[in-house]
């Protein structure tokens, strides 16, 4: 290797280093948030039954299969937890090495095709996005996916437009765990980039795409179904929780609420929507139409995907994770072109970043007076309007764009982190109450049991992996039960009566326990 090759290597890694570090930066604050939140806990609990039997090939869940995902999350939650032992740090751990290692392929990729300004903002951008800073860190699912997804995306457009077959392979086998990841949803974002490839090259080389892609999916399934599942079982559960959701299509409530869908979808692409309508840079030199392709692959995957999402009930902003760094990786070679104009800052700029300042100002002087603002929100004020006064260049604005979020994570992100055990969400003192109550009653835990779609971040802080019918339908068959209140009586069945009820902000819960009818 030459000296200038060595040099560009060691280039290559110091940058990918500088975008993981600050990656994990940027997730650092929500990453310490002290309990699992929502379906966080759902996702624990599977891989601790999987580690609790002994068996990765079988996703458990309150001692039963469950196929409503396929396995690939629960693998990784496995590893981290074998590794690092049962802790928010660890479970989380895969979405931040997702937000790192993607963060350093953005720029990766980006850099020899539009130059390394580009690379740079790709890699910041993606580092930073506000989604990546607040929703990313967690051990839910769609994190990962994002990642897989984006990576599939972006290698896929190069593939297709500079035709390398080995990109397409890439993206092929990404394309694989991304289906072993979440399954079918992939194919929402990959849809848009399969027109453009057809348009501009009637899919040439698709077999380096597919065979990837079907080897990594088969890899898992097919043992599986040939050892284990009836594949026909499986996939109608699997259909239930991807396709099958349309059937739960709400009508013109569905309509209504959709306008607060697209503004939501389109509120995601921010900070860089605001370069919509920055021209992309042309080079000259013959590749052009091949940056064209890859861009507008990447810009027909969000856009399709946000379309198509629209007809899917409950449409929450997790769903369309995958667009943020796609839309960055999109939008990386008109911001950087944007960035390198010596132009002075247009009027109508230069007046909303007073006013950006000026609120700034007022932020910082009236946080200290708001009860629920945390500690850090003026710090985030001054940031703020130091920021936009100091922005006076255009490379300027962009740098305050997109590091600002950054600063948000470590103010009212941190705020919030901080927060967490006193807020309303908190299942800390809950588990604790419930575990006592269980003590106090006398509760053997290998005679409980849970029905319905029982809260898993609760039992998890406290201490309980009982076996469950998540159907809610069966008949039960422990001394001890556990199930949320119903809205409407009764309460249990008549043959079990309520020894113990615990009201949360958000949910009740009953302790039932059998009794002989008649007594």
């Amino acid at each position: 290797m030459t000296p200038g090759g060595r040099a560009n290597g060691s280039g290559v890694f110091l940058r990918a280093a500088v975008l993981m570090a600050l990656s994990v930066a940027a997730c650092l604050p929500g990453w310490g948030i002290p309990e699992l939140d929502g379906t966080e806990g759902r996702r624990v609990r599977i891989a601790l039954e999987m580690l609790r039997a002994g068996d990765w090939l079988v996703p458990m869940l309150g001692g039963e299969p469950t196929w409503a995902k396929p396995p690939l999350h629960y693998w990784l939650l496995c590893l981290c937890i074998e590794a690092f032992g049962p802790s928010t740090w660890s479970v989380r751990l895969p979405a931040v090495l997702a937000a790192a290692l993607m963060s350093a392929l953005a720029d990766a990729i980006v850099r020899p095709r539009f130059g390394g300004l580009a690379g740079w903002v790709a890699g910041v951008g993606v580092a930073c996005a506000p989604l990546v800073v607040f929703h990313w860190p967690t051990a839910e699912i769609d994190p990962v996916f994002a990642g897989l997804v984006a990576a599939s995306i972006w290698t896929l457009a190069c593939g297709a437009a500079e035709a390398r077959p080995r990109l397409l392979a890439a993206s092929g086998a990404l394309a694989g765990l991304a289906l072993l990841q979440k399954g079918p949803p992939y194919f929402l974002f990959a849809a848009g980039a399969y027109a453009v490839w057809w348009r501009h090259a009637r899919l040439r080389g698709l077999a380096w795409h597919v065979v990837p892609m079907l080897a990594v999916a088969s890899a898992y399934f097919v043992p599986l179904w040939l050892l284990r599942v009836d594949p026909a079982a499986m996939l109608a559960v699997a259909n239930d929780e991807s396709v099958g959701r349309l059937a739960l299509f709400e009508g013109w409530r569905q309509v209504a609420e959709t306008p607060e869908y697209w503004l939501r979808a389109a509120g995601m692409t921010l900070p860089f929507a605001f370069w919509l309508r920055a021209p992309r840079p042309r080079f000259g030199d013959g590749r052009d139409a091949a940056r064209d392709v890859i861009v507008a692959t990447c810009w027909h995957a969000a856009v399709l995907a946000a379309l198509a999402l629209t007809f899917f009930p409950g449409r929450p902003t997790r769903y369309l994770l995958p667009n943020v760094p796609i839309v960055a990786f999109a939008m990386a070679p008109a911001i950087a072109a944007y960035a390198g104009l010596a132009a002075a800052l247009p009027a109508r700029l230069r007046m909303a970043l007073k006013a950006f300042a000026a609120a700034g100002v007022v932020v910082a002087v009236a946080a200290p007076f708001v009860p629920k603002a945390g500690p850090l929100a003026p710090a985030l004020g001054v940031v703020i309007a130091l920021g936009a006064g100091l922005a006076t260049s255009r490379r300027r604005v962009v740098a305050f764009a997109l590091l600002l979020p950054i600063v948000a994570a470590w103010t009212i992100g941190l705020d919030r982190a901080r927060s967490w055990p006193q807020s309303s969400r908190t299942r800390a003192v809950a588990g604790a109450g419930l575990r006592g109550a269980l003590d106090r009653l006398g509760v053997d835990r290998a005679d409980l049991s849970t029905s319905g779609h029982f809260d898993s971040p609760l039992l998890l802080a406290a201490g309980l992996l009982p076996p469950g019918d998540e159907s809610g339908k069966k008949p039960w068959r422990t001394r001890w039960v556990l199930c949320e209140a119903p809205k409407q009586e009764p309460m249990c069945p008549s043959d079990y009566a309520v020894r113990h009820r615990l009201d949360l902000p958000f949910k009740s819960f009953l302790l039932c326990e059998h009794v002989e009818v008649g007594k």
